[in-house]
């Protein structure tokens, strides 16, 4: 595995029982990248989101990230469909407990710095039930961006928002993905969301979960407004593709 792979699956099968839940799925990830995995439900994309965390084992094949196999804690930054902040911490001292545990000494300079990047201006002092379910989750990407993880997996960290806050949200995972250059994978079940984020499309068949179409998405990643992106023909062409593929599979397999 070169310096330039984050996350490499070498034939990757996972089973709960008697019941094969994905593979055999082999995948090879480039540092920088921002994967999106999606599919039906059922599909296997949290189960390989949670094989490349550490947080499972293989039962068959080898995940490597960072050329090591992972561990749950090291190398990646996780964002779930909640926030999971602690509520009787401010804002800032969600930040601030993320920083420490990674062995840094927590400063208001820094932890402002990350609340800027995704938008939150002076909230740092407020109890996290005092803001928008929206803000917590911008919340949670900073505290995911406090640590210097090359790695960041987001389990479709959008999905309980309302449609605008869901939109915007994506916007500023897009910006600061391209502001860090860090290596994202990412679970959703929307089509327009995977296309809009991704640089690379992985869509997965129903169970057991096999790649039914490996799509990169050859849209700009920087200095165009988000309507505009919308609205360009490859991005409608790149949405067909893929809601075509999530649609029927088994055309793609």
């Amino acid at each position: 595995m070169s310096s330039a792979e984050a996350v490499v699956l070498s034939a990757v099968t996972h089973t709960y029982g008697d019941v094969t839940a994905v593979g055999p799925v082999s995948l090879t990830v480039p540092a920088g990248e921002f994967l999106v995995l999606v599919g039906a439900s059922g599909c296997g994309k949290s189960t390989l989101l949670r094989l490349i965390a550490g947080f499972e084992q293989p039962t068959a094949g080898s995940v490597e990230a960072a050329g090591v196999p992972p561990a749950p804690g090291r190398g990646a930054g996780l964002i779930f469909q909640q926030p999971r902040l602690f509520p009787w911490r401010t804002v800032g001292g969600n930040i601030a407990l993320a920083l420490r545990y990674a062995g840094i000494v927590p400063s208001r300079d820094r932890i402002v710095s990350l609340l800027s990047s995704v938008g939150l201006d002076d909230v740092a002092h407020r109890r996290t039930w005092q803001i928008s379910g929206g803000q917590q989750q911008r919340v949670a990407i900073a505290r995911a961006l406090a640590v210097d993880n090359p790695l960041l997996l987001l389990d479709e960290p959008f999905a309980a928002l309302d449609a605008l806050t869901r939109e915007r949200l994506q916007e500023d995972l897009r910006r600061v993905s391209a502001e860090t250059g860090r290596t994202c994978i990412f679970v959703t079940h929307s089509v327009d969301e995977a296309v809009f984020l991704g640089s690379r499309v992985v869509v997965l068949t129903p169970r057991p979960g096999r790649i039914a179409l490996d799509l990169p998405i050859d849209l700009p990643r920087s200095g165009i407004d988000p309507e505009e992106l919308r609205g360009l023909p490859a991005f409608a062409a790149a949405r067909t593709q893929v809601g075509a593929a999530v649609r029927h599979p088994e055309v793609f397999a």
